[in-house]
Formats: structure tokens, C-alpha cells, sequence
């Protein structure tokens, strides 16, 4: 088996895979479970401000509602979900400490690391005192490192959401937040937002001398889901927030971006967001991650899937005969590149006589995806695709739909 041993924030993690801040971290029968499952770390739900107006929601972000998730599949959108569950005013820093003494002892059976978590309400904003009492309340069970979430989604309701001015205005709002958490905590802090906010906040966090992030996405994923047979929306209003494995590409992309963003290897990542698959969490630390998170796939697939992956990425890696260190960060320089995008472009620049696609009929199962081209350029004959250079406009469909890879893309 491979070594899968990181080294994040001065501290070893037995592996790379990371169990995320949301309702995985509010009991601790899951907590019990990710960690029995194989996790390198477990991070708690983000707590609240304690409630002055018990019965009294301030925002819609606190909605206590249930159910607060609705997977999509039967809505045409597999691996998908929506979620309005917001921030339960019911789990305070005093819950989350308890929560935390609670689950230590198994989780240093296990060797698994404890992250625990607050959420910058604009209450903590307004009282960093209050702010300052619940760090010191979450510290007091030692946690292995504190995560804070300034991100748009969790704050300001009346903020331009999720416009860039709106960024601006929680960063400025967050100064207070950042210099009260780096004055409190006694273990290493890890800022999670995403990569807009990181831009807007990068010099600021290397000043504090932070050297741990985790990129994650919010206001971006936001949308509608019709019911059309009852004719009405899943969730009334203009948005509810979407989870799910669309969101890979994109976060593949801002994780990429903050990597570039902090520089080399000063500032470690975790990622989260659209990671379903060992080969999902493999291309995120090829992106730049150092840790990976996962949430929603453990929601749908059960803690199970987290063993699933940890042997998957030991797999690869010795398949490949690669230690993790060579694969963190690998694909970064040539996702940020515009150079290299401008080269690759150059290189696909090609005549119709340079370029044309071959089927391979030993490996051709007669299936007919390749014949569904818009051109022409493939049709069946007696169960066997055949080519029509002449129409076709060397797309590349064909050899990406080919489901045997009996389909290549030759060139002169």
C-alpha cells in the first residue's frame, strides 16, 4: 500500500482524505463513523451565536427547516443536491466543544486529526468579544486546528450576492475577524473560502502569517429546481444552494487559482466540492490540494465510500509508481498558463488532411454512439460504423463518446 502520509500545517495526517464541516460533523455518531472509516481528519460543523431571541430566525441562512436536503436524481440530475439547512442556531461553541472531548479519544485510537470550526456570523462582527469567548470555547477541548468560514454565502443577507463588490465588503468586514482569530488560537488556523474572496484577501491573510487554506464554493452554485409535474419549484424563491459532482470542474479550477495565488508551497490547501471518486480527489491535489473534503458523496454513498477512496488513491499511486508529493500541484502551472493555453490552441490548429478520426473495428462493440454525428460523418453499415471524410468536420465526438476507445484522432 501506498504511503499516503501528508504533512499539513506542521502536523502529519495519515492520509489525504478529509471528512467536511457540515451535518457530517454535528453528531457524533458520524464523526464515529468517518473516523472508523479511514479519515485523516474530521472537521466539525461551524457553530453559531448563541441565540438572544430564542424562536426568532435573523436570516435565512439560520432556517431550521427539515427536510434541508434534497438529492436530485429524479429531478435529471444525478449526483446533485440542494440544501437549505443554513447554520442551525442549535449547535453552539459550547455544543461543539463538548462534541469535540467527546470524540477525541477515537480519534486518536484511529490517528485522526480534529478540526473544529466557526462560523463568523455579522452577531460575531458586531461583538468580537462575544467572537473571542467562543474561540476560546472551541480551544479549550484542543482541537488539532481551527477553521474559520468567511464566506458570502454565510453573511450579510443585504450584501450585492454574490457580485464581486459584495466580496469586497465582507473582506473589509472580516479584518476583525481574522486579527481576533490568529490572537486566540493556540493551534494552526485555516481559512476556508473561495477563490474570489482569496483574491480579494490574499495579502492580508500571508500578513497574518496564514499559511492554511481551504477552497471551497458558494454563491456561484445557486439555481432553481422545477418539479414539472406539479409545476413548482422544489424551494419557492429565486435560489436554493446546489452541492453535487458539477461542481468538479470549476472548483478543479479555483483551487488551481488560489495554489497560484499564495505561491509555491508556502500556503497549503484543502479543497472541497464535486469530489465523488478516488480519481475526483486525485485530480483536485493535482490542482494544488494538499487535503481533500468531501461531504455530499458521504451523504449519498455512506461513510463507506471514504475507505473506497483512500484504497483508490493508494491504487494509483502505486500503479503509478508516485508518491504524493509528486502528484500535489502537478497540473497547476499549465491550468494557470496562458501561455500554455495559447500553445496548445496553435497545436490544434489543423487542416482537415492533418487530422482525421480511425475506428478500430476489433474494438468496435456495434453500439452506434459514433453514428449519432450531427454531420454525417458516421454512419452503420450491417452493425459497423463507417467514416465519410468528406462530411466529417473533425470534431473529436466520435472518439470521445466511443465507449471501447475504438475511436482515435489521427494525424498526418
Amino acid at each position: 500500500m501506498a504511503d499516503l502520509r501528508v504533512e499539513y500545517a506542521g502536523m502529519e495526517f495519515k492520509n489525504p482524505v478529509v471528512a467536511a464541516s457540515g451535518p457530517l460533523g454535528r453528531t457524533y455518531e458520524s464523526l464515529k463513523r468517518s473516523i472508523e472509516a479511514g479519515c485523516g481528519a474530521v472537521t466539525l460543523k461551524s457553530n453559531n451565536v448563541k441565540v438572544k431571541e430564542p424562536g426568532k430566525r435573523r436570516s435565512s441562512h439560520e432556517a431550521p427547516v427539515k427536510p434541508a436536503h434534497v438529492f436530485l436524481s429524479k429531478y435529471g440530475l444525478k449526483q446533485s443536491m440542494i440544501n437549505w439547512e443554513g447554520v442551525p442556531t442549535d449547535f453552539t461553541a459550547e455544543d461543539e466543544r463538548n462534541l469535540i472531548r467527546k470524540i477525541k479519544p477515537l480519534a486518536k485510537k484511529h490517528g485522526a486529526r480534529i478540526i473544529a470550526n466557526i462560523h463568523p456570523d455579522p452577531a460575531y462582527v458586531e461583538d468580537l468579544d462575544m467572537f473571542r469567548e467562543d474561540i476560546r470555547t472551541l480551544l479549550s477541548a484542543e482541537p488539532d486546528l481551527l477553521e474559520t468560514v468567511p464566506c458570502a454565502y454565510h453573511y450579510l443577507d443585504d450584501s450585492p450576492h454574490p457580485e464581486e463588490e459584495g466580496y469586497d465588503l465582507i473582506a473589509k468586514a472580516m479584518t476583525g475577524i481574522y486579527e481576533a482569530i490568529i490572537d486566540e488560537s493556540t493551534v494552526p488556523v485555516i481559512i476556508k473560502a473561495n477563490h474570489p474572496f482569496f483574491a480579494l484577501t490574499s495579502d492580508f491573510i500571508k500578513q497574518l502569517g496564514v499559511k492554511t487554506v481551504h477552497v471551497t464554493e458558494g454563491p456561484h452554485f445557486v439555481g432553481t429546481i422545477v418539479d414539472i409535474e406539479k409545476m413548482k419549484p422544489l424551494c419557492p424563491g429565486p435560489s436554493v444552494y446546489t452541492y453535487g459532482r458539477h461542481r468538479r470542474p470549476v472548483m478543479n479550477l479555483q483551487s488551481a487559482r488560489v495554489k497560484d495565488l499564495f505561491g509555491g508551497d508556502e500556503v497549503k490547501l484543502i479543497a472541497s466540492s464535486g469530489m465523488w471518486t478516488a480519481e475526483d480527489c486525485i485530480e483536485r491535489m493535482m490542482c494544488g490540494a494538499h487535503l481533500t473534503a468531501l461531504h455530499t458523496a458521504i451523504q449519498y454513498h455512506g461513510h463507506g465510500l471514504f475507505t473506497k477512496i483512500i484504497d483508490g488513491i493508494s491504487e494509483f499511486l502505486d500503479r503509478k509508481g508516485l508518491g504524493l508529493e509528486q502528484v500535489v500541484g502537478a497540473a497547476v502551472a499549465d491550468i494557470v498558463s496562458e501561455e500554455a493555453h495559447d500553445k496548445f490552441m496553435d497545436e490544434c490548429d489543423l487542416t482537415s488532411d492533418q487530422i482525421w478520426p480511425e475506428i478500430d473495428l476489433d474494438k468496435c462493440n456495434g453500439c452506434g454512439m459514433c453514428a449519432n454525428c450531427i454531420h454525417g460523418g458516421i454512419s452503420m453499415e450491417a452493425d459497423k460504423p463507417k467514416t465519410d471524410l468528406d462530411l466529417c468536420m473533425r470534431c473529436g465526438v466520435c472518439e470521445s463518446v466511443c465507449p471501447v476507445e475504438g475511436i482515435q484522432m489521427a494525424r498526418a
